[in-house]
């Protein structure tokens, strides 16, 4: 927060709120961006940034390689209806982990990708021979 400390000084005239935040002991306020180039804080997010893309990469040509996707477990997990607390629990693993693993934060481990495939395809293969009557007799 020492860094939004000093955007929450500063005067730059392209500032703007990005988000809010609600801390401990009623500590709450703002997250602010800005437009200057030149700003050390704009430059130092955007390198930070950078470095999670490029961790990001890794992991997905990891998860890959391995033949694990996590964009299609996610979208898999969408369509059933299927909350992120949900599939953690079913792939026996706490529900930041989890997190990890769907936004690419951190290589799937192969037990709990299958884990959610196994179950994710049991839910769309049981939705599928329901069959849809549209209501009609």
């Amino acid at each position: 927060m020492v860094i939004n400390a000093k955007c929450r000084d500063c005067k730059e005239s392209t500032k703007y709120v990005v988000g809010f935040f609600d801390g401990r002991n009623g500590i709450h306020g703002c997250l602010y961006d800005c437009h200057n180039e030149e700003c050390e804080i704009k430059q130092i997010k955007e390198v930070s940034a950078s470095k999670d893309i490029q961790e990001r990469i890794k992991v997905q040509v990891s998860n890959g390689n391995n033949g694990m996707y996590a964009g299609y477990i996610a979208a898999l997990r969408r369509d059933a209806k299927v909350s992120m607390f949900k599939m953690a629990q079913i792939a026996g693993c706490d529900p930041a982990e989890y997190s990890a693993y769907e936004h690419e934060r951190k290589e799937f481990d192969p037990k709990v990708y299958q884990r959610c495939k196994e179950y994710l395809n049991t839910v769309r293969n049981r939705v599928c021979n329901l069959g849809f009557s549209g209501g009609r007799t």
